[in-house]
C-alpha cells in the first residue's frame, strides 16, 4: 500500500475472448500461481524491461512523482496481464476482485500459507522497487520493521500529513486548478496535487526530513525504504487506520468527493 494516489490501471486486451469469467473462489494454488506468474515477468518479462527503462530517467526528486506514476502504471499492466489469463476484467475492477479474493484466502487459511502469501507478495513489490529505482534487495532487506515499529512510523505519517499547512498546501493548490467539461479529468488533476504533495512536503520537505527522522535515510532511496515498510504492514489494523484517516482529511481538503469520484470513474467505464 501507498499513501500516493495513482493513475487508472491501464487497460489490457482480453487473449481468451470477451465471455471470460473470473473465478468464483480463489484458491490457494490459484492465489501462488498468479504471484509467480507476476515475479517472472518482473524479474525477466516486459515488466522487468518497462521498470528498468524507468530507472534510467533522470534522478531527480523533481520527477520523482511521475517516476512513481510510471512504475504503478508498470506493475499494474503486469498483474493485468496475468489475471487476464484467470478470467479476470482486464481493468482496476477485475484487480479489485482478484485483490478481494486473495484477501479472503489470507483471512480463512491456515497461520503458515498466510505467510508464505505475505511473504511473496512482499517479494513483488520489492522486486518492482528494486528495478524502478535501482535500490539492492539487500539494502530493502536492512529496513524491515516489526509491526510495532511500523505502527509508530505509519502514526508520525500521518501526523504530518493532517498538518494544518499541509492540508493549506493542497487546498490551495487544488482550488487554483482550471476546472474541465470532464469530472474525471478535474479529480484526476487534484489527485496529482496531493501525490505531488504528499512526497515533497510530508515525506521529502524540510530538513531534517520525514523519511530520515524515521531512520529509512536521505532523499530518493529513503522514501523507497518507507513505501516497502508501509506496503508489507498494510494489512494491520492500526496502519490502515491511521493511514485512512490522514488520507481521507487530505483529499477533503483537496474537494474531492469520494462517492462523485467513484461515480465518475464507473461512468468511464461504460
Amino acid at each position: 500500500m501507498s499513501t500516493e494516489s495513482s493513475s487508472s490501471p491501464p487497460q489490457v486486451a482480453k487473449p481468451f475472448g470477451q465471455h471470460a469469467t473470473p473465478p468464483a473462489v480463489l484458491t490457494e494454488e490459484m492465489a501462488f500461481g498468479i504471484q509467480d506468474s507476476t515475479k517472472l515477468f518482473i524479474r525477466h518479462g516486459l515488466g522487468m524491461q518497462r521498470l528498468k527503462n524507468i530507472s534510467n530517467e533522470s534522478v531527480d526528486s523533481k520527477t520523482l512523482v511521475p517516476r512513481w506514476q510510471m512504475m504503478m502504471e508498470a506493475f499494474i499492466g503486469t498483474q493485468l496481464h496475468v489475471l487476464a489469463g484467470m478470467g479476470y476484467p482486464t481493468d482496476e475492477k477485475g484487480l479489485g476482485l482478484y485483490n478481494q479474493q486473495l484477501g479472503m484466502l489470507m483471512h480463512n487459511a491456515k497461520p503458515d500459507i498466510q505467510e508464505r502469501l505475505r511473504v511473496s507478495g512482499r517479494d513483488i513489490w520489492r522486486d518492482v522497487l528494486s528495478k524502478a529505482f535501482d535500490v539492492s534487495l539487500e539494502d530493502i532487506a536492512t529496513k524491515e520493521l516489526g509491526v510495532v515499529e511500523a505502527r509508530n512510523v505509519m502514526h508520525k505519517v500521518a501526523e504530518k500529513m493532517q498538518q494544518p499547512e499541509i492540508l493549506e498546501i493542497v487546498a490551495k493548490k487544488c482550488a487554483a486548478i482550471e476546472p474541465t467539461d470532464n469530472p474525471s479529468t478535474d479529480i484526476a488533476q487534484k489527485h496529482n496535487v496531493v501525490q505531488e504533495v504528499l512526497v515533497n512536503e510530508v515525506y521529502l520537505g524540510k530538513e531534517p526530513t520525514l523519511v530520515s527522522e524515521c531512520g529509512f535515510g536521505k532523499g530518493e532511496k529513503g522514501y523507497v525504504f518507507m513505501q516497502c515498510v508501509m506496503a508489507e504492514h498494510q494489512n494491520d489494523t492500526l496502519v490502515a487506520q491511521y493511514i485512512g484517516s490522514a488520507m481521507m482529511r487530505l483529499l477533503q481538503s483537496a474537494g474531492i468527493d469520494m462517492a462523485a469520484a467513484q461515480r465518475a470513474q464507473t461512468a468511464d467505464s461504460q
